[in-house]
């Protein structure tokens, strides 16, 4: 089961964090094990947001003790996304884990962990790929690989370094490519720039991937929410959680859609409508519901945007 054993994954069906757990339960056919209970293969969530350190802002206390204890005795262990992180050598730098003996078993539990990315789900052909917000505009049975904080101009001086060497280790039928909101939220109005250029360099990367047999979906940036949401520090760009006003951002994000249509973008859309809501309403019903520029999962494309969707079982513990 997916397990979070480190860092538990939230319930909350509007969390981000559970959002990118489902994404793999899904793609996996496997369950979202909440409360770490003990399993045979379990496969290590590391939480959403993880940064490479251990942040346990209970401290260290019995119930974490007890889903560790369950770690230890999984037969398998595959780690998400990443390679396994030396836990036991983190919990024995803490003064409150007493048992430095113990740590050391995690650590060499830890040590027989298998590395698993999305990539190696070998009877998927598509691959979604891009910024923290990849997971949204998946379909269903596509691989998702992210890295938070891509940008599409990034993307462009790079060559799409990123994304040719993911798809060399999948060799995708199709490919999705997640960029474009960060770019609106923080550079497009701050350096007065000309959103086409970058469209076009877009395509021209992605008509390269058609030629070569890969179809190509390219991502909408999202609507714009309303400029009191408060959000994470972690989504400032110098001190600033976006820059230029709501309206200047509807503009500049208008011109986008505009432009990728003029250059014949295979855009992946959300309902047209969510672009007309009001932006209060639109983070509210949309959006994740803590402070957060992500979408809400029960709003995402393999739930069909939240639109008359069956909600199927999460086969969750």
């Amino acid at each position: 089961m997916i397990t979070g054993t480190f860092n538990k994954i939230p319930r909350k069906k509007n969390s981000h964090g559970y959002g990118w757990a489902r994404t793999w339960s899904e793609n996996l056919g496997v369950g979202i094990n909440h409360e770490g209970y003990q399993v045979d293969v379990l496969y290590l969530d590391h939480g959403v947001n993880f940064g490479g350190s251990l942040n346990l802002f209970s401290g260290f206390n019995e119930e974490l003790e007890t889903r560790i204890n369950n770690f230890l005795e999984a037969k398998v262990i595959y780690s998400l996304d990443i390679d396994m992180p030396d836990y036991g050598a983190m919990l024995k730098t803490r003064k409150d884990v007493k048992d430095k003996l113990w740590c050391d078993k995690v650590s060499h539990k830890c040590s027989t962990a298998k590395t698993l990315k999305s990539t190696d789900i070998s009877d998927m052909n598509w691959l979604t790929i891009g910024d923290s917000h990849t997971a949204a505009y998946s379909k269903e049975n596509s691989m998702v690989i992210k890295t938070d904080g891509l940008t599409l101009n990034g993307q462009i001086k790079t060559d799409f370094e990123y994304v040719t060497n993911h798809i060399k280790e999948c060799n995708p039928k199709g490919v999705t490519m997640s960029f474009g909101n960060i770019d609106i939220r923080h550079h497009i109005i701050r350096l007065s720039a000309d959103s086409m250029p970058m469209l076009v360099a877009w395509k021209e990367y992605g008509d390269m991937l058609e030629r070569n047999g890969i179809k190509v979906e390219y991502s909408t940036p999202w609507p714009i929410e309303h400029e009191e949401r408060r959000l994470p520090k972690t989504g400032y760009y110098k001190g600033e959680p976006f820059w230029g006003s709501r309206s200047q951002r509807i503009a500049a994000l208008k011109t986008w859609i505009m432009h990728m249509d003029n250059l014949g973008m295979n855009r992946v859309e959300y309902p047209e409508e969510w672009i007309s809501m009001d932006g209060e309403k639109y983070a509210k019903d949309k959006m994740e519901s803590v402070s957060s520029v992500h979408l809400s999962p029960e709003a995402y494309r393999r739930k069909n945007w939240g639109i008359n969707c069956v909600q199927l079982s999460d086969f969750m513990v």
